[in-house]
């Protein structure tokens, strides 16, 4: 009899131990399951940052008016302003259908510096710029301010604009206007409405 209730113990203390051990899987496998939802809940209090845009005027010519006239477009604001000043530039640079571009083809934007401290942007351009370069003062003005209007206009702590051609400075485009110095804007080559 003794042998029967020490059976009958061990085999209800070891159909405990099972049970526990099943409980005590089970809700261990549950808490692991739950973990990628506490986790995917933590990232819903996460702050998402939203990509943020800038609304620019880019100023071209056209073959109606000596004046360069505004087309608008959005660009992504970007937190590093040279960058910014880069994106902003290769959109110059690109053009716009129906409008006359006064970049020569193949130009293309090496470096830009911002020298806060003399508000000055620093623009250095591809050798195609003097080898592709049709000339004319006119032409060369057109240019100058084609850059220099834009970047003022759009981004006010800019005050004024120097070019570069590979690294160097250059006394000349094309023959007639003088590239040493910096260029501020002149806005009497752009006409500013509200299109």
């Amino acid at each position: 009899m003794n042998k029967k209730i020490i059976y009958s113990l061990v085999g209800l203390a070891l159909v405990f131990f099972i049970g526990s051990l099943i409980i005590f899987l089970k809700s261990s496998g549950d808490s692991k399951k739950k973990e990628p939802g506490v986790l995917a809940e933590d990232k819903s209090h996460e702050e998402v940052k939203e990509q943020a845009f800038l609304k620019i005027k880019v100023f071209f010519l056209t073959e109606e008016s000596r004046l360069m006239r505004p087309v608008h477009y959005e660009i992504e604001d970007l937190p590093i302003r040279q960058d910014l000043y880069r994106n902003f530039i290769d959109l110059l640079i690109k053009g716009e259908e129906n409008y006359i571009s006064p970049v020569p083809e193949g130009v293309k934007l090496r470096s830009v510096y911002f020298i806060e401290r003399s508000q000055l942007l620093v623009l250095d351009f591809s050798d195609e710029l003097i080898s592709e370069f049709p000339g004319g003062t006119t032409g060369e003005l057109e240019f100058i301010y084609f850059f220099v209007d834009n970047i003022c206009y759009n981004f006010k702590e800019v005050k004024m604009v120097k070019f570069l051609i590979s690294g160097n400075e250059y006394q000349e485009l094309a023959g007639h206007i003088d590239m040493e110095n910096p260029f501020y804007p002149d806005y009497s080559y752009i006409k500013d409405t509200m299109e």
